[in-house]
């Protein structure tokens, strides 16, 4: 099938591109013209002209002028932010002086659709676009960020701190059962599909788009059942050469960190704690300890061969309390006196991190030829010490009409980037991050210290240890053009190829893990992999207005899509020296492995577009798609959409209201997706592992079995909407209902041991998502006011449910799950995992009810069998445990639900306030339904590792009969006691109700202040304009999640904070 789609449609777009360079062009005709503001008369620059229904056009320039081929009978869009766009239908004009009137609404923005563009007022699918002010101040490290908060239905969480992490994209809820966090978008920048917005350039974006419903996303088949989103970038202008400079200094700093007791107080909570633990146990052992060399142990020296600052106070070492050590009494025995050296490991962990980006842009051309050349680099501190990113663009676009009938466009994006990251989250952000306070930062001989472990040390120490260098270049390269073929018919083809590759080495060096373990493993780790896209589209446009009222617009298109992927990674050990770090230093080979795969996709796809006097809309969109690693009789789909639309305003009754008033028009839509995202490239014909041996021969083993019937995951979107526009469009909004059903869900089926496999990926059960979203935006002033105030409001509630299951013979056929007491039937049954009816990720836990305050109060308590000793006796500072059952104990049948790790409600808003050239911009993001479990938080208090530090709400805790706290009496090792915050806390659905927390949250993502220069106090300095901004980016969450990131749903076990940043950024046109 491949070769055969290959091979011929190739012929086909190459042919139909050598077809627009040798056929004479005739028909079109260059029209010019100015565009002036309604208001003032004042020339517009930057007005976006384009032929209607063709995504490519023009821009005015400084003096407000453009020239544009169109063939007779076309029709021309002038469209800019902030004003009405106009239409003009070409007849033999050749010069066009247009003005356009000023309003408060988007409803009639120019928007990118699936190959080509449409009106918003004709548009009757659900669409949204990106406000470019949420460009003008940051220069974003990844692109995708600028969507969180500013798309009703699109879910973007910043999960990491780290320089330059992308966010995570869900697009209503996405459409995994297995894996929901895992639903990205289809991303297309320019034409060219691309698996995220990696390393692109912010500066260079001209607008995004994003297509949400099934009827707006059916033309691109295959892989928009998750939504697409539609970048396209800057291109040039005609006129004279324009020069920008933008320039960006930005202080990133931790916004919230821990707040974790004194060295003092950990001194004494931790040996105090040790004889509670020894005392409620019976073990007698645990009291060594005391002595031990842990960070409340007094067993350490100031040698090098102990990690920690504790120890008795001797003659020896009285002179360190001269040097800025402390000192207290033995909280066990008073008599003695410990000393010690605090240091806070989370001011050695984070640093101010300082970042800077420059980028030069290059723009002009003739009424003939254009350009646009974009040059940034940006270099990021991360606010962890070594982290960092690095980033270079060059981005090239250029536009040649050969003739009135034929145009060629070219584009190239080129970056180059690297970053250094921590070697675990885990180990530095939750474990690391509250190393004792006690512990050595450095030795007696001023050599840093490592602390107790690589897991638990000195982060300093540590993250200096591990040696990295990577790379990940992206260069894509595009070629098209534009035939009018005859009046009204158009031919568009684009030949494109997309390749990423990465490289990268780490080199272990020689470190001790504690005091005195020294390894000289020296592990070193070499790879390479690169990813090869090839791409070709051909569109053929026909557009025309009959008898003046019915107008027709039709697209036919073919696609193909082939993606080449290989790789090649090795490591070896036993370098002789910390010198060199690269891998033919090491002297033991451990492994090399390589891999090649391909996937290849061809589609056919049409549009049908109808309208009645801008009244009555209908549009019809299908595409026929094949797919290389499906099963062979299942390899091709048909997706198709339909959409409909009513433009009340436009009609002769609704003159009653005038249309100034109120403009409403009505949409629906249907439509049917597939989706293949997270099938390998060969799953359909099972998999094969190589390179291990088997009797000292080389094997060949079966790690995935073969599954011939896999088919496309299908989603059915039903969606309702409107579009308002309110007081001469000073308010606008846009309403959708929608309800998603998907099929056929791909997913993995437990199989039984003897087959030898765990699993086999097949297609069971049924998702549904359903919400409502909102746009709302509202000019509260009138245009003649000279103080301008723009609020922007979107929200959208998405709710999710397992529909169907394979039949299983278990209740609502359920997949996992656990046994509990259900209250409504009196009846143990099982919740959670997968079962019909259900959602995905319900999370359980043992119900604290309160603290029993005296043993006479918890002599009446229930057994507790999560105490694994023979006496579970309760005391005086034990947690009231519900007994869900009432059986009188307290198991894991007695857990109850405490949340979801997926959001219910997510939104944003935005405030804009202008006079003259002055503007302040606030904008703010919202999360609401998501539950977090805060195991650093239960950690810091429950002690589950043994010697960390411990957080001051542990100072809260229960101390002596009659107190009345939330937080239980403090035991060394909780596990080990009374098991009242680890309860299984390592496995799913355990630990403490108290530590599974909210997190909902309101971000206040930016707060910008700008300012333009007059354009005479410019012209002063021989510039065309200057704006200056003071930013600050992520000022602060309002939030009751107690933990560093409240973004991300499920369990905490360590996360890079985000960090607080301040920026001041210029923008200069020459």
């Amino acid at each position: 099938m491949k070769r055969k789609l290959t091979s011929k449609l190739l012929l086909v777009l190459l042919g139909s591109a050598g077809i627009c360079l040798c056929i004479p062009s005739i028909g079109q005709q260059l029209v010019k013209g100015t565009v002036r503001s309604a208001e003032d008369q004042a020339f517009m620059p930057f007005v976006t002209v384009v032929v209607k229904g063709i995504p490519n056009g023009v821009t005015t320039d400084a003096e407000g002028k453009f020239s544009i081929a169109v063939a007779s009978g076309q029709t021309l869009v002038f469209s800019f932010v902030g004003y009405r766009p106009r239409e003009v239908t070409i007849s033999a004009q050749t010069n066009l002086d247009i003005t356009l009137e000023p309003e408060s609404t988007n409803l009639g923005e120019v928007l990118v659709v699936g190959y080509g563009t449409q009106i918003r007022d004709k548009i009757t699918t659900a669409i949204s676009k990106l406000d470019n002010k949420v460009l003008e101040n940051i220069p974003y490290q990844n692109a995708a960020s600028s969507l969180q908060g500013t798309i009703a239905g699109m879910r973007v969480q910043s999960i990491s701190g780290q320089p330059g992490a992308a966010p995570r994209v869900i697009i209503r809820g996405g459409t995994s059962i297995t894996n929901p966090n895992g639903a990205a978008p289809l991303y297309i920048i320019d034409g060219v599909i691309r698996p995220n917005l990696n390393d692109i350039s912010s500066e260079e974006i001209e607008s995004m788009q994003v297509l949400k419903d099934a009827a707006s996303t059916a033309i691109y088949g295959a892989r928009a059942s998750n939504g697409v989103v539609i970048v396209t970038t800057k291109t040039g202008k005609s006129g004279k050469l324009r020069v920008n400079y933008q320039y960006n200094w930005s202080l990133s700093q931790l916004a919230k960190g821990y707040e974790l007791a004194s060295d003092r107080d950990l001194l004494t909570y931790q040996r105090l704690g040790v004889l509670a633990t020894s005392q409620v146990s019976g073990n007698a052992t645990y009291l060594n300890l005391l002595t031990g060399k842990s960070g409340y142990g007094t067993g350490n020296d100031l040698t090098n061969s102990t990690a920690f600052t504790t120890q008795y106070l001797t003659d020896a070492n009285r002179h360190k309390l001269n040097e800025g050590w402390e000192s207290m009494p033995d909280p066990v025995d008073p008599s003695k006196t410990i000393i010690f050296k605090e240091t806070d490991f989370q001011k050695v962990l984070f640093q101010n991190a300082i970042s800077q980006n420059h980028h030069l842009s290059f723009s002009g051309g003739s009424e003939k030829a254009t350009f646009s050349a974009g040059l940034g680099y940006m270099n990021a501190q991360g606010i962890a010490i070594t982290t960092k990113y690095q980033r270079l663009n060059f981005d090239l676009n250029g536009e040649l009409l050969v003739n009135n009938r034929l145009k060629f466009f070219s584009r190239m994006m080129y970056s180059r980037s690297g970053n250094n990251q921590v070697f675990s989250n885990n180990s530095i952000f939750e474990r690391s991050i509250d190393v004792p306070m006690t512990t050595k930062y450095v030795f007696e001989d001023g050599s840093l210290a490592p602390g107790l472990a690589m897991s638990l040390g000195n982060p300093e120490y540590y993250l200096n240890k591990l040696k990295g260098k990577n790379s990940i270049t992206n260069l894509s390269m595009a070629i098209g053009g534009h035939w009018q073929m005859l009046p009204g018919l158009s031919f568009d083809p684009q030949l494109s190829l997309y390749e990423t590759s990465g490289d990268g080495r780490s080199f272990q060096q020689a470190y001790y893990n504690g005091p005195t373990s020294y390894i000289t493993t020296r592990s070193a780790t070499g790879l390479y992999g690169k990813r090869t896209q090839y791409q070709a589209d051909g569109v053929l446009s026909y557009s025309k207005l009959f008898q003046g009222v019915h107008n027709v617009e039709t697209k036919l298109g073919i696609s193909y899509y082939q993606r080449d992927t290989t790789g090649l990674s090795a490591t070896g050990q036993g370098a002789s020296s910390d010198l060199i770090p690269t891998l033919n230093a090491s002297a033991t080979p451990l492994s090399v492995s390589g891999y090649e795969s391909r996937q290849v996709l061809v589609g056919y796809f049409s549009r049908i577009n109808y309208d009645y006097m801008d009244k009555y809309l209908v549009s019809l969109n299908a595409r026929y798609d094949g797919a290389s690693n499906l099963g062979a009789s299942h390899q091709w789909g048909f997706f198709p959409g339909v959409s409909v639309g009513w433009n009340l305003h436009r009609e002769n009754f609704w003159k009653s209201i005038s249309e100034d008033k109120l403009r409403l028009k009505l949409r629906a839509s249907y439509g049917v997706n597939g989706n293949i995202a997270g099938l390998a490239d060969f799953q359909a014909q099972g998999q094969y592992s190589v390179g291990s041996l088997y009797n000292g021969n080389a094997a060949i083993t079966n790690t995935i079995l073969p599954n011939a019937n896999l088919q496309w995951e299908r989603s059915k979107t039903v969606d309702l909407g409107a579009d308002i526009g309110l007081f001469n469009n000073r308010i606008s909004m846009l309403v959708d209902v929608y309800r998603r059903v998907t099929d056929n869900l791909l997913t993995d089926l437990s199989l039984p041991l003897s087959t030898g496999f765990s699993s086999v990926r097949t297609n069971l059960g049924s998702l549904e998502n359903k919400g409502i979203e909102l746009e709302l935006r509202a000019s509260v002033l009138p245009p003649s006011s000279t103080l301008q105030w723009v609020v922007s409001v979107n929200a959208a509630k998405t709710l999710q449910k397992i529909l169907k299951l394979p039949e299983n013979g278990n209740t609502n056929n359920r997949i996992g799950g656990i046994e509990i007491w259900d209250d409504a039937t009196k009846s143990y049954v099982y919740k959670g995992g997968l079962q019909e009816g259900g959602r995905v990720g319900d999370m359980f836990s043992y119900k604290q009810l309160g603290i029993y305050s005296t043993d006479e109060e918890a002599a009446k308590a229930p057994i507790d069998y999560l105490i694994t000793r023979s006496n579970r006796t309760k005391y005086g500072g034990d947690v009231i445990w519900l007994d869900a059952d009432g059986n009188g104990s307290i198991d894991a049948r007695d857990r109850v639900y405490v949340g979801n790790p997926y959001p219910t409600w997510t939104g944003g808003i935005s405030n804009t306030l202008s006079y003259k050239g002055l503007s302040f911009y606030v904008r703010a993001d919202y999360t609401t339904g998501h539950t977090i479990f805060n195991y650093p938080r239960a950690q810091m208090i429950g002690q589950f590792q043994g010697d960390i530090n411990i957080s001051k709400e542990a100072l809260q805790s229960w101390k002596k009969p009659g107190d009345r706290t939330e937080v239980p009496k403090y035991y060394w090792a909780d596990q080990n006691a009374q098991n009242n915050l680890f309860r299984n806390a390592l496995s799913a659905n355990g630990s403490n109700s108290r530590y599974y927390e909210s997190g909902d949250f309101l971000c206040f993502r930016e707060v910008s202040l700008s300012y333009i220069l007059p354009k005479k106090m410019a012209g002063f300095l021989t510039l065309q304009g200057v704006r200056m901004n003071l930013t600050v980016q992520n000022l602060g969450y309002i939030t009751g999640y107690k933990g560093l990131n409240p973004e991300e749903g499920g369990t905490d076990r360590g996360r890079y904070p985000l960090p607080r940043t301040f920026m001041f950024g210029l923008n200069v046109t020459l």
